[in-house]
């Protein structure tokens, strides 16, 4: 049974991104209600229930878990190639994955429906490494981070340059006056 009032703004932002997708249908939001609403798309029905979750960064197995009343609900719906049934999950600050419920499983799905590429269902935490000699210094900043420097073509030939030219590079997010002082850039 749910707790608490109901999730306006989740089911507010849940139905601009089915609206994206094609004509909805909503339900009342009762206890009892497999789906939250139906989504109809050219070829496709997709019945969708929604549900607030503490962590976005969850595995299929977790889903399969603690969801098991919501997917067995969903699994009660047919399944066909016409017939899509969605698990779409959303945290309180308004963050939503997508999932499509098959029968022995789940797949996670874009904003738009479509199955996302093989990958790991969550991204792995970095660590950091040791500096040796036990201390831990500053990680390497990431590309395209403030402080990194990435190196990047300059393409300012007129179009009708005759033959290959190399472009030059400039150094995005260097201190340009490192080098004007005889210091050496990255």
């Amino acid at each position: 049974m749910a707790r608490g009032r109901k999730p306006l703004i989740a089911l507010s932002e849940a139905k601009h991104i089915a609206e994206r997708r094609g004509e909805v249908r909503h339900f009342r939001h009762e206890p009892d209600m497999i789906c939250s609403f139906v989504i109809y798309i050219v070829g496709l029905v997709a019945h969708v229930r929604i549900r607030r979750v503490e962590r976005i960064r969850v595995t299929a197995e977790w889903l399969e878990r603690e969801m098991a009343e919501d997917l067995a609900a969903l699994r009660f719906i047919v399944s066909s190639p016409e017939i899509s049934r969605e698990l779409w999950i959303y945290t309180p600050k308004g963050t939503f994955r997508f999932f499509r419920v098959l029968a022995n499983s789940v797949a996670e799905l874009d904003r738009s429906g479509q199955l996302m590429p093989d990958q790991p269902p969550v991204p792995k935490r970095r660590k950091r490494t040791a500096v040796p000699g036990g201390k831990s210094g500053d990680p390497e900043p990431a590309p395209g981070s403030p402080g990194s420097a990435v190196r990047v073509p300059v393409f300012l030939l007129p179009a009708g340059t005759p033959g290959s030219v190399d472009p030059p590079t400039v150094s995005v997010g260097e201190n340009p006056l490192s080098e004007s002082k005889g210091g050496e850039g990255v």
